[in-house]
């Protein structure tokens, strides 16, 4: 019996223990709430999430703005309070250069200024940062955020946290399905001054390009060939010499390929993949003569024609469709111009622009031999 009494007393203890512990983190929990809600509706809880002692709350309000709060236990913390003194700046810089990973440099440029409001979230083994009360030219309507491993940070916290043993950064250059893809590609490259103002627009925008060269061309200026390639773009070739191959006889037409092939091969070490024949013409009875993909256009812009930038991006913007390939030349400072604030525009109307071989990529579709494309679309 006194057992049976001892065993009651001891369940007894232990529920009313457990009412204890759950009243007091019930009241915990309701006094950082209303600590930040002060009784106002409009917040909205998006997210709570506890490290060791450290709890972070994500919210919203009524304009979809993200708010944070963090708390070590009883006590609110700004984030640079969980950052060692000393590294504060280190911090900094590598939040900057995740950003330039992730987003254009206009992006980062208007993210990183002073007046900037930044939002947190500290998962197990990630930061992430909410960016609000910006300004951007063009404007994008999309949330900005930044999801930071632990492991590019550890050494600058003063607090323990969860390391992955293998983990991604986001990148730019990851393309997603979720939005709408186009191709751009320069014609009769590449041209001493304005391809690498081209390569450099596409670099701040984390766009790609599929460049189609001129033989001779390519062999005065190889170091800017190279370039295009290891800036991760496209090479291809636009013939040896810019001759019409519709009227090439069977000879001529293998030998330019043959000789454009030795120059790709000796630059890159492997075979040419597509050829796009100048002003677009081509013997259906040639297409089998060499190993090689024909990439046409679905959207032509006349750059050669219409030399005044505004025009041009007017054109590409009334015109363009997911799935498009962009036909451009890299020679004329009218298209350079284009190019430098298309690339923005593009990405705030939701675009990816990439080269032809990530477009077909990204598309499933796959880029065959001796057949000819003018766009990614899979043929009913």
């Amino acid at each position: 019996m006194k057992r049976k009494i001892l065993y009651l007393q001891f369940i007894v203890i232990i529920i009313i223990a457990i009412t204890i512990f759950s009243n007091f983190s019930h009241s915990h929990e309701e006094k950082i709430v209303y600590s930040f809600l002060d009784n106002n509706s409009e917040y909205v809880l998006v997210e709570k999430n506890t490290i060791n002692r450290i709890t972070s709350y994500l919210y919203k309000d009524k304009d979809n703005n993200y708010i944070s709060k963090i708390y070590n236990l009883d006590n609110e913390v700004a984030i640079n309070d969980l950052i060692k003194e000393d590294k504060i700046n280190l911090y900094e810089n590598r939040i900057a250069e995740l950003l330039a990973l992730k987003y254009p440099k206009f992006v980062v440029e208007a993210l990183l200024k002073e007046d900037v409001k930044r939002s947190y979230i500290l998962k197990d083994n990630k930061l992430v940062i909410y960016f609000n009360n910006y300004t951007i030219e063009p404007n994008i309507e999309e949330v900005l955020y930044l999801t930071v491993n632990y492991n590019e940070i550890k050494d600058y916290l003063n607090f323990t946290v969860i390391l992955d043993n293998i983990y991604e950064n986001e990148n730019g250059y990851n393309y997603t399905n979720n939005k709408k893809s186009v191709a751009f590609t320069f014609d009769d490259s590449p041209n001493l001054g304005k391809t690498n103002k081209i390569l450099e627009y596409l670099n701040d925008n984390l766009a790609h390009a599929t460049f189609f060269v001129v033989g001779e061309k390519a062999l005065r200026h190889e170091d800017l060939v190279l370039s295009i390639k290891n800036m991760g773009n496209e090479v291809a070739s636009h013939s040896y010499n810019h001759q019409n191959m519709g009227k090439m006889t069977e000879e001529e037409f293998i030998n330019d390929y043959n000789l454009m092939n030795d120059i790709y091969k000796r630059l890159f070490q492997e075979d040419l993949q597509y050829l796009r024949p100048p002003y677009g013409i081509i013997k259906n009875s040639y297409l089998n003569l060499i190993p090689v993909s024909y990439i046409l256009w679905s959207v032509d812009t006349n750059d050669w024609r219409y030399r005044n930038s505004e025009y041009l991006i007017n054109y590409v913007l009334d015109n363009i469709k997911d799935g498009d390939i962009i036909l451009f030349h890299d020679s004329y400072d009218s298209t350079v111009a284009a190019i430098e604030k298309l690339l923005p525009l593009l990405y705030s109307k939701g675009y990816q622009v990439m080269s032809v071989s990530e477009l077909f990529k990204i598309k499933n579709i796959p880029i065959v031999n001796n057949k000819v494309y003018h766009k990614a679309i899979i043929d009913s």
